[in-house]
């Protein structure tokens, strides 16, 4: 190991280093390593013209060890940006992995995420598009150990004609693993947001434990939901499920909040709030998660930068 590729000494021997090419990351956390603080990727999007980013991330958690990861896409104007993150990750057994990836980008931009971990120990990834133009988002997960555990969420909040697709794929192939997922998605005026999820069970994976769930609310009849919740199943020593829905507000819990003093526009954004606080809760950072509550508040109530023109914090 060449001293110059060390970016970052992260303690008890966890390293953040440079690989052969620019673009390339590798994050080492030795076995029984806990990272006292997570990792921080920040994607600032900045110019008068458009530009193209991509980066590689190699992650390795040995046996007992403990790692969070927290990618950023920010931009401050809407160019028609790209970014590209490919994400490679091995966790051991008794390891533990936090991935977290939010997207504050511009209505022009397009975002891809490619993820992929074999996972012998318990792994938990959120993604979280709040504003932006095209996002795909695509994570692979391979059980390699013997009672792993995985949690995966979303949230999409989509306007205009931005345009979001979330596609999970999680591959059991040793025995007593369990995966749990849930993606919930607001869209409203031309937005389409799309959940393709896939659980396969391999012959001798007995145990299997997985629960898949798509929630989706359209604010518009322009707008458009798409699900597709697949199970492929090998074993009979199994309990899988999987659910999808697609609907509007509830009109008549509307009418029964305004008929208690609230107007219509705070019932609205309670309503909407508290459809996407399941998933929020869900991440285990505390600054992170109070981050995220304040921020798809703001989203819904028209106060980021990108939600000049959306429709989504109308107030009739």
């Amino acid at each position: 190991m060449e001293t110059s590729r060390i970016l970052k000494e992260l303690g008890g021997g966890a390293l953040l280093m440079r690989g052969e090419a620019p673009n390339v990351l590798e994050l080492n956390v030795p076995a029984g390593v806990a990272l006292p603080k997570p990792v921080f990727l920040t994607n600032q999007l900045k110019g008068l013209e458009d530009c193209d980013t991509q980066l590689e991330l190699h992650i390795a958690v040995a046996e007992g060890g403990k790692a969070d990861v927290v990618f950023e896409d920010r931009c401050t104007e809407d160019l028609p940006f790209h970014s590209t993150r490919s994400v490679k990750a091995d966790v051991g057994r008794g390891a533990s992995l936090g991935l977290l990836s939010f997207e504050e980008l511009g209505s022009q931009s397009v975002c891809s995420n490619d993820i992929r971990i074999s996972n012998a120990g318990k792994v938990s990834v959120g993604t979280f598009c709040l504003t932006g133009g095209k996002s795909d988002n695509s994570l692979q997960l391979d059980f390699s150990g013997e009672g792993a555990e995985c949690e995966l969420f979303g949230i999409v909040i989509a306007s205009g004609k931005q345009e979001v697709r979330n596609a999970v794929q999680v591959t059991h192939r040793a025995a007593h693993c369990t995966d749990r997922e849930l993606f919930k998605q607001i869209l409203d005026e031309e937005a389409v947001g799309r959940f393709e999820g896939l659980v396969k069970v391999c012959p001798g994976a007995s145990g299997a434990d997985s629960q898949q769930t798509s929630r989706s609310i359209c604010l518009s009849r322009a707008s458009r939901a798409f699900a597709q919740p697949q199970l492929i199943i090998d074993m009979d020593d199994v309990k899988c499920s999987h659910g999808a829905t697609v609907g509007q507000l509830d009109e008549d819990a509307l009418f029964y909040m305004q008929q208690r003093g609230i107007r219509r526009h705070e019932a609205r954004l309670l309503l909407l709030t508290a459809f996407l606080s399941e998933v929020i809760d869900k991440v285990s950072l505390p600054s992170m998660r109070d981050r995220l509550h304040m921020m798809a508040e703001s989203r819904l109530r028209g106060e980021l930068n990108h939600c000049v023109s959306c429709s989504i914090c109308k107030t009739s």
